[in-house]
């Protein structure tokens, strides 16, 4: 059942430092986007489960103990539309935190996506808006001979700050946004418990490896009290520079219908926890 004590909550923020406080609000978003979005494996792929049109809403928790506070909303949507004069898909989430978080840090994040019918990629671009700080990372994706190729770019404040080029081999290379589209196209039912699926993204100019642990079917409940059966899944993302490496795990329940939709999302932060969960469609 959901608890909330918004009194206690503002008392106990009011004694923490600013600037650690929006530091966590970031992770909330970058943790949410990231959840949403990388998965995938190698198991065939099935019929298109979701409508051109489908209009998907998420509430972000951010629990400390048995304190809940609703932290963020998000939403996500597949539409119809053409690039270059072919047909293609187009794929947005929009996250924004809710009107107690903005007195820390307002954010208002948006992902974006254009790719073929078949979810092939062809642009991407995440464009941050984070109190003062105003960003868009985006990448083009070439393909010719059975290798890819991505142009990155970002932008800080308008300005242009950096534009790379990467050549990969032929793994499918996705963006943040049309991989969580892709994985509701797999079967998932039919993998191993325990199975690791190791893949690599591209998000902004760096490369990112990803762990997907399966770990097999299992129940879940949500603030309001609903029952629901899914599969549970693992992700851990490891971001390597130079010697160090940096790595982020997090929990993801879908369900175990044909749209497999993703129920729950669970991750640590560095005070408390941030959970997601799936509101409906629209």
């Amino acid at each position: 059942m959901q608890i909330v004590f918004y009194f206690e909550i503002t008392v106990i923020f009011a004694t923490k430092p600013k600037r650690m406080f929006s530091t966590t609000i970031k992770r909330i978003s970058i943790l949410v986007i990231l959840a949403f979005t990388i998965i995938t494996n190698s198991t065939t792929a099935q019929k298109m489960p979701f409508s051109k049109g489908e209009r998907l809403k998420y509430n972000i928790y951010y629990q400390w103990g048995i304190i809940w506070k609703k932290a963020a909303e998000a939403t996500l949507t597949a539409q119809e539309t053409t690039f270059h004069s072919d047909k293609a898909l187009y794929l947005r989430l929009a996250a924004r935190t809710t009107s107690f978080f903005d007195n820390f840090l307002e954010v208002r994040d948006t992902l974006l996506s254009l790719t073929t019918p078949d979810l092939q990629p062809r642009y991407y671009a995440k464009i941050t808006n984070e109190g003062k700080y105003h960003g868009k990372d985006d990448l083009t994706y070439s393909y010719n001979n059975g290798k890819i190729s991505t142009r990155s770019r970002t932008f800080r404040d308008k300005q242009l700050r950096s534009d790379s080029t990467m050549t990969h081999d032929s793994t499918p290379i996705y963006d943040m946004m049309s991989l969580f589209y892709y994985i509701r196209t797999l079967d998932v039912p039919n993998m191993k418990k325990n199975q690791v699926i190791p893949l690599v993204i591209i998000s902004g100019d760096k490369p990112y490896n990803i762990k997907v642990i399966y770990n097999g079917e299992a129940s879940m409940s949500t603030p309001d009290d609903k029952e629901y059966q899914t599969y549970k899944l693992t992700i851990v993302l490891e971001n390597k520079s130079g010697k160090k490496s940096k790595k982020e795990q997090m929990n993801l329940w879908l369900s175990k219908d044909e749209q497999r939709l993703p129920l729950q999302l669970s991750a640590k932060l560095p005070l408390g926890t941030m959970k997601a969960f799936f509101q409906g469609i629209e």
